[in-house]
């Protein structure tokens, strides 16, 4: 009789290897579009630090100056193209197409922005069904064309084919998205949409774009949204800057300056949504203008973000040559909150919001002087200005006031019994406002002694 206890069983193993339809659905499930197409924006500016190798700044610091990408959203296709240079047909063949980043993939460029290695290919999965990605490097153009539904066919071969391209174009590349889904098809139709898409991307690349990386959707430049602080007329920008575990921390924080008025409405962000916290990898926006526990407003019994904190703005930078290092997510629009790294930064964070808190409560004494005093602040860049240490400093004009003269006291008191001091007064008829001053000057008069 066999043994029931699997002794005798020939060694096998059991299949561990993923589906492609299962595969494509999950890295597209929990990414929005925006944010797919973000990505696709970073790989072109990882190709820019590529091209540049990281080289000296210009002198007017604008290192991306000639860089640029061109999105095209219409009808049935959605191209973005950049002269970013290319893929090279060597990473093409061993590292770009390959479903995330691998252990040996050479480290050639630093301060990317490019994570996992999954971005591009994401990004054609959320979109549509078939893609046609062109890369024009120096050397060896070529093209690779994707049909999701022929590639889902046979789970073994995950490979894709490269076919080469002549013709001397611009060095660069260009990604061409077809048969899009119903519901990507009806996003790229809505204008609100478009608009919202280039107020993210302005936000987001903010001080790329200062640096002078041009983008554009359908035309339309992506505005600059010049993030800067207040400074004079007693006023400045706190500035704390540290090494922490390899990555280079660099905090700024205090009175924001609007944006500039030359922005048209639609691509704006409101003042409002502008305060708050910022924190920065690598120059990319991570979190905007935020008001919630993910920075420090409501975290572990910090006050809650209030209107009467409006006109705050502080930003948390994280450098590093090694991107992992950093405490962002996959999609880049969160960050990992329980990182050491961004913890300590956190303590620092708080420390300069409690100054400004105080100075909010300071300022309700005479909020006009505070205003006036605000408004005569020049400004300074928050991407090239704001380096060396530097305490905060506010306006001292509510500190020093102890306030209006007068104030006002209110409490309720029954008809009957007001009526009963009013006569005993002397006026039956003597209104409530009048019995309360009385009163209160009867007793500062009898207890105090004051007249």
């Amino acid at each position: 009789m066999a043994a029931t206890d699997g002794s005798d069983l020939p060694k096998q193993r059991a299949s561990g290897s993923p589906t492609k339809d299962f595969f494509v659905r999950m890295i597209t499930r929990d990414i929005t579009l925006p944010d797919c197409i973000l990505d696709l924006l970073d790989n072109a500016i990882d190709g820019a630090r590529r091209t540049i190798k990281h080289g000296a700044p210009k002198a007017d610091g604008r290192l991306f100056d000639g860089f640029r990408v061109g999105l095209s959203i219409a009808g049935q296709a959605f191209v973005v193209s950049d002269n970013c240079g290319g893929i090279s047909l060597n990473d093409a063949v061993d590292y770009a197409f390959h479903f995330g980043r691998r252990k040996d993939a050479p480290h050639d460029v630093d301060h990317s922005i490019g994570l996992y290695g999954i971005g591009m290919k994401r990004a054609i999965f959320k979109i549509g069904r078939k893609a046609r990605v062109e890369s024009r490097p120096s050397i060896d153009a070529f093209v690779v064309k994707v049909d999701v539904d022929e590639w889902e066919k046979n789970d073994a071969d995950w490979d894709f084919d490269l076919e080469s391209l002549k013709g001397n174009q611009e060095v660069g590349t260009r990604i061409v998205i077809e048969d899009l889904y119903p519901q990507i098809a009806n996003a790229f139709a809505d204008p609100t949409f478009i608009n919202e898409l280039i107020r993210t991307m302005a936000r987001d690349y903010a001080f790329i774009i200062d640096k002078g990386f041009s983008i554009s959707i359908n035309g339309t430049e992506v505005p600059s949204y010049e993030y800067r602080l207040k400074e004079g007329n007693g006023v400045e920008p706190a500035v704390v800057a540290y090494e922490d575990d390899g990555v280079r921390v660099r905090i700024v924080a205090g009175l924001m300056k609007e944006l500039d008025t030359d922005i048209p409405d639609e691509l704006r962000l409101a003042d409002t949504e502008a305060y708050g916290w910022y924190v920065v990898c690598n120059e990319r926006v991570v979190l905007a203008g935020d008001k919630t526990d993910l920075t420090v407003w409501g975290n572990q019994r910090f006050p809650v973000w209030h209107p009467q904190y409006n006109g705050f703005a502080g930003f948390v930078f994280f450098e590093s040559d090694d991107p992992k290092k950093l405490p962002w997510t996959t999609t880049k629009r969160e960050v990992d909150s329980s990182e050491p790294l961004y913890l300590r930064a956190l303590v620092r964070m708080k420390e300069l919001s409690s100054v400004f808190t105080a100075y909010t409560g300071q300022r309700k004494a005479d909020p006009q002087a505070a205003k006036e005093v605000e408004a005569a602040a020049a400004f300074v860049s928050v991407s090239t200005g704001l380096v060396n240490p530097n305490p905060m400093k506010l306006p001292e004009v509510a500190g020093k006031r102890s306030g209006p003269a007068n104030v006002t006291i209110a409490y309720p008191r029954l008809r009957q019994h007001v009526k009963e001091v009013a006569e005993a007064l002397g006026n039956v008829d003597m209104s409530a406002k009048e019995v309360g001053i009385r009163t209160f000057e009867y007793y500062r008069s009898m207890e105090l002694g004051k007249s």
